[in-house]
């Protein structure tokens, strides 16, 4: 099938298109629900002593994961009331771009948190897709908690 664009120029543009997200990429460290651990312990008691007694203990062990995002702050500042131009706008006060493993794992399981410069984050939408020659990245909008 005929292409307005040749392979040549599209490896270029994807390659410029990585190293814009390898240029401006920083950490964040995305938390999970922590991983409950059961542990049981059993009393053996002497007889006419007493009975055996079974307890349980509940251990949680964080889980978190570190991956490479592009970070925007959304920029809201006052000014005058626009309201004829019905402007909309944007979900969240951060706006994450990642690679596939930083959505799968935001994804798996419950997100508790995404620590960013130091803040915590909630997940406020579901991922947006940008679909580039073949690269996709992955948007997520943020909410900070107070």
């Amino acid at each position: 099938m005929p292409s307005l664009v040749s392979q040549t120029e599209i490896d270029v543009f994807t390659g410029d298109f990585q190293n814009l997200f390898d240029t401006f990429k920083r950490p964040i460290v995305v938390w999970k629900e922590p991983k409950k651990t059961f542990t049981t312990i059993e009393n053996n008691v002497y007889v006419g002593y007493g009975a055996e007694s079974v307890k349980t203990n509940v251990s949680y062990t964080p889980q978190s994961g570190q991956f490479q995002a592009m970070i925007r702050y959304t920029d809201k500042q006052d000014s005058e009331n626009l309201e004829p131009l019905q402007l909309r706008e944007l979900a969240g006060d951060c706006r994450i771009k990642l690679e596939k493993p930083g959505r799968d794992y935001i994804k798996l399981g419950k997100t508790e948190k995404i620590v960013i410069d130091g803040k915590s984050f909630n997940v406020e939408t579901d991922e947006a897709v940008k679909y580039f020659f073949g690269v996709r990245l992955y948007v997520f909008h943020l909410k900070a908690t107070r």
